[in-house]
């Protein structure tokens, strides 16, 4: 039985012994063949930039509402019946353009009434004067004959107080009927040259509230008529940039109707109080818009020019975005190697971006070939 037992142990040493052997053989027919020599690392084509300084521009964003520069509110100056509205919205007028008319029956017949009064108050003068005139040759004469003795004391005041109430008549009818019937044929002028509503300004008609056969009195508002060719935005600015903004400072317009466009403008009104509530103070930028792109009433974003300042700055295109964060990072090209950096920015322009922490002036910076790149990995600069 003990024999039994050796042979079978003997066995199984056998059977494993045999299986080593045959696992090597098979691990020494996959390994290649050495040549004795050690493999190469292949170096990474790259090309680089150096880290510069660069002017940036100081820039203070905030946003407002583009509000036309002119704005006129047009309304009648007598009351009447509209018999014509020669605009609509959306149409151009020129500065005095007629737009709304009145029916002018009413102001044509008191015209005629106003002519009719003064040719009477002119004949009524006419008539004064004659009688002045032949008062004054009767005072005149009878002053001769008194100072001859040839007429009494009592004929000679009868021609001075006839020539005296001559002389006033004629004031009278000088001063009062035909200066008020001129004036009042002025005002009746006036009134049917006020049948015809003009534009004050040359604009778009942005708002009719009128309708032919309406009855409309004075003052009420029946067009809005703005400037498109000037734009406003008013802003209200932190106090702490009250000393960095003047009436020369540059400013950029932004609007969601034209995505990627701006358009320039300037600073043409600093507020110089603070709003003791919010802290603020409001600032006025001027958007030129001769195309009329622009539109009273749109939401604009503001970007402000404050100055301009010199720091650290790589190419825009080198930065990489560490993922799920807004965190930057570039290769620096250290000897032969690439070494990865995370970098904090400042201001990225349309060409450089700032780089406030990270990097030095002169530091060379992957510009290409960065795709393939690992921190360590071998490079030979093109």
């Amino acid at each position: 039985m003990k024999q039994i037992v050796t042979y079978c142990s003997i066995a199984v040493v056998l059977v494993l012994a045999a299986f080593l052997v045959f696992q090597s053989v098979k691990k020494q027919e996959r390994e290649p063949i050495s040549s004795g020599r050690t493999e190469r690392e292949v170096a990474i084509p790259v090309t680089v930039s150096s880290v510069i300084l660069h002017d940036f521009q100081d820039e203070i964003r905030t946003v407002g509402t583009l509000k036309a520069y002119e704005v006129g509110l047009l309304s009648p100056k007598v009351a009447g019946t509209v018999e014509a509205v020669l605009v609509d919205i959306g149409e151009h007028v020129r500065e005095g353009q007629v737009v709304i008319q009145i029916d002018s029956t009413n102001f044509d017949l008191a015209v005629k009434q106003a002519t009719a009064a003064l040719a009477a108050a002119k004949s009524a003068v006419s008539q004064a004067k004659v009688q002045f005139e032949h008062a004054e040759k009767e005072f005149l004469r009878a002053s001769h004959l008194l100072a001859e003795k040839v007429i009494s004391q009592r004929h000679f005041d009868e021609a001075e107080a006839a020539y005296k109430a001559s002389r006033d008549v004629l004031a009278a009818a000088k001063e009062g009927q035909r200066n008020q019937a001129l004036a009042a044929l002025q005002m009746a002028g006036q009134h049917l040259k006020d049948t015809e509503t003009r534009s004050p300004m040359s604009g778009v008609v942005v708002e009719r509230n009128v309708e032919i056969g309406q009855f409309v009195a004075p003052g009420a508002p029946l067009l809005r008529i703005i400037d498109p060719s000037m734009l406003k935005a008013d802003v209200d600015l932190p106090e702490s940039d009250l000393t960095r903004i003047t009436t020369e400072t540059n400013a950029v317009i932004e609007v969601d109707a034209f995505k990627g466009q701006r358009f320039s403008g300037k600073v043409v009104l600093v507020n110089p109080m603070v709003d003791r509530m919010t802290r603020t103070f409001r600032v006025r930028v001027e958007v030129p818009n001769p195309d009329e792109k622009l539109v009273d009433g749109m939401f604009a974003r503001v970007w402000l020019t404050a100055g301009k300042r010199r720091s650290l700055a790589v190419s825009r295109d080198v930065l990489r975005r560490l993922p799920g964060s807004g965190t930057f990072y570039v290769f620096l090209v250290n000897g032969d190697r690439a070494v990865k950096r995370t970098i904090k920015t400042g201001v990225i322009g349309d060409q450089y971006a700032e780089v406030i922490e990270g990097l030095s002036e002169g530091e060379k910076v992957v510009t290409s070939g960065e795709g393939r790149l690992r921190s360590g990995t071998k490079v030979i600069v093109k």
